[in-house]
């Protein structure tokens, strides 16, 4: 069982959706491990996409903060995945109009006390369906209180064996209240108890669990410095944290599909990709109200405009560069308020030079990926970083703080000119944003030849998702060694 909160390109905000959507289906379809997808029904998205549910189990009613709601487990159908996708319905805690955060783009105040909700349909539905899984893949916070919901339904030794999946412990889950107002187990909110000032869901989940995993090697290695000395770092420590690489679905990104926006082109030759390149640029130009000149650079950035992807480093340190026209920004994603009001600033000051679409769509992005230049990335934290690798997929070079999968899936034309795929920006400043992409301008307008080759490098890398899924399934076979059903 795979417990999240999307799945692309139905219910999405970002790497979450796209994992849930892929991984899954590449363990089912290459590597034969059955996945049921678990994750909350979102009536409007639900309903916008016209896809049908068939009702399979309906739960009693459960107070958690003194709501009490009830809820019913059903299944999407014709949803095009090859797993089953059940989603839980509680419309009291989700009939809301963002999957986190409201229209404002602030987090839902009681995000905790649904996702307590959440993870007792979770495991209450497993309990009466009788279903015995090997394994449950939990990710992000969300999904803390399911495992510890899971842990105390089973035996020692007994399955399924729990893994907790850590896509960004910026976000935790921290209790604002006393844990045993959250329907809880007991032994949960004792555990909870014995950490004052760090519970939250997150420790909960890791504490539940039998391993947990992040999206990168240097993620792993940098979350066990960054908690050193907490609850969350000593559990961590407990559970041996490892890191995998997310990949691409090629099914969804590729330069090379055709019946959309874009002009589709060959990876493997070099002139179809510069003239591809170009085509696009001027297509995603024309789409977003951009002046429209092929010989301009173009940044291009999808991501959700936040502080831990350094979205106001971004913006100050681009700035002079736009203003003296040395380039053009594209920026397609949610932002936080006051993120929001500076790239619409930006983008009042200068037309034309500066487009914001302030959602995610799934065909502005593809043409950003094709028609940009580089994708500029100064993230504070980055556990893998899906964008520079579908951007490399497109031939869009990276431009990236070392920091977490940036440092394991980008090598620096600078330093290693024949191997390099992008940029690294040394210090996370608007300066070193800025002096970073002036010296990516000033590569790519003086050195046409070793342009192409680094495009050539970053098209032929394999970011796909088989090889997430090949150790993924080392993993999962690790865990279920040895313990009994």
């Amino acid at each position: 069982m795979y417990i999240t909160q999307e799945y692309a390109p139905l219910f999405t905000e970002g790497g979450l959706g796209l994992t849930s959507r892929a991984l899954p289906a590449a363990l089912q379809s290459e590597r034969g491990i059955r996945h049921d997808l678990v994750l909350p029904y979102y009536p409007w998205l639900v309903e916008r996409s016209g896809h049908r549910v068939e009702e399979v189990c309906r739960l009693p009613a459960r107070s958690v903060a003194g709501v009490r709601a009830e809820a019913t487990v059903v299944r999407l159908l014709d949803h095009g995945g090859p797993c089953e996708v059940y989603l839980v319905r509680a419309d009291r805690w989700y009939a809301r109009g963002g999957l986190y955060r409201d229209e404002s783009y602030v987090e839902f105040p009681d995000a905790v006390e649904r996702a307590a909700f959440f993870g007792w349909c979770v495991a209450e539905w497993v309990r009466r369906t009788g279903i015995r899984y090997d394994l449950v893949h939990a990710n992000d916070w969300q999904s803390g209180a399911a495992l510890a919901h899971l842990a105390a339904a089973r035996r020692d030794g007994q399955r399924p064996r729990l893994l907790m999946n850590i896509h960004s412990a910026v976000y935790q889950g921290a209790l604002t209240g006393p844990p045993d107002e959250l329907g809880l187990p007991e032994e949960a909110v004792a555990t909870l108890l014995r950490a004052p000032g760090e519970a939250s869901l997150l420790l909960l989940g890791l504490l539940s669990a039998d391993a947990a995993v992040t999206c990168s090697p240097a993620y792993a290695a940098g979350l066990a410095g960054e908690f050193d000395g907490t609850a969350v770092g000593r559990a961590l420590a407990d559970l041996s944290l490892s890191g995998i690489v997310s990949g691409v679905d090629p099914g969804v990104w590729h330069p090379g599909a055709a019946g959309r926006p874009t002009q589709p082109f060959d990876p493997a030759d070099p002139e179809s990709v510069e003239a591809g390149k170009q085509l696009n640029k001027l297509r995603l130009q024309h789409r977003l109200g951009l002046r429209e000149d092929d010989g301009i650079p173009v940044l291009g950035v999808c991501s959700r405009l936040v502080a831990e992807k350094g979205t106001d480093l971004l913006l100050d340190g681009l700035r002079p560069l736009l203003r003296a026209g040395r380039a053009q920004l594209v920026l397609v994603g949610p932002a936080v308020a006051e993120l929001r009001g500076a790239c619409d600033e930006l983008v009042d000051e200068l037309p034309g030079a500066v487009a914001c679409l302030p959602r995610f769509d799934q065909e502005v992005a593809w043409l950003v990926y094709a028609g940009s230049d580089f994708t500029v990335m100064p993230s504070r934290a980055e556990p893998c970083g899906l964008n520079q690798l579908i951007a490399m997929a497109y031939g869009t070079l990276p431009v990236v703080t070392r920091v977490g999968g940036l440092a394991d899936t980008v090598t620096d034309i600078r330093t290693a000119p024949a191997d390099g795929t992008g940029f690294f920006i040394p210090e996370q400043t608007a300066e070193a944003v800025r002096q970073t992409v002036m010296e990516a301008l000033d590569w790519l307008r003086a050195d046409p030849d070793a342009v192409a080759a680094a495009r050539g490098r970053a098209l032929a890398q394999d970011w796909s998702w088989s090889r997430t899924a090949a150790e993924f399934s080392s993993l999962y076979s690790q865990l279920t060694e040895g313990s009994t059903g």
